[in-house]
């Protein structure tokens, strides 16, 4: 009886001892909220238009709110045993964007990291491929020092 306790009392303890991710969720998601946009957008055209091919005033169309329409100038696709998108952004963006609740919750289960990325763009995404449903993988946003 003793063991199972003091299991459950080590797991709780190193449980509550990792670091809290809802602070940095918070931060990224208050800045990236476009790029979370853009992402569904792509998302909804691959599996609408079955192809794999990108275009990125193709993709504007689907944003009926125009909430992303200036933010991004450049898109890039390259597939890698998955599909990547690469992103640059506008000289124009704005960040200012109001996400509804679905896209919220949506949001607080995709994977993001903000790295040093090797490249002339701002971001990548990274879509698995799997059988089209095209579900979303990471997003990564470019860590400006």
């Amino acid at each position: 009886m003793k063991s199972i306790v003091l299991f459950i009392l080590t797991i709780f303890i190193i449980g509550c001892g990792t670091t809290s991710k809802i602070a940095m969720e918070n931060e990224l998601i208050e800045k990236n909220k476009d790029v979370f946009i853009l992402t569904t957008l792509i998302r909804d055209y691959l599996r609408k238009t079955k192809r794999d091919e990108i275009n990125l005033n193709e993709i504007l169309q689907y944003d009926t709110l125009k909430r992303i329409s200036n933010n991004f100038e450049k898109l890039e696709v390259e597939y890698k045993g998955n599909i990547v998108i690469y992103y640059k952004f506008s000289s124009k963006r704005n960040s200012n964007i109001e996400l509804n609740t679905k896209e919220r919750e949506e949001f607080k289960h995709i994977i993001l990291n903000n790295k040093n990325l090797n490249s002339q763009f701002d971001g990548e995404i990274q879509f698995d491929y799997g059988e089209r449903f095209y579900r979303i993988r990471k997003i990564k946003i470019t860590k400006h020092q």
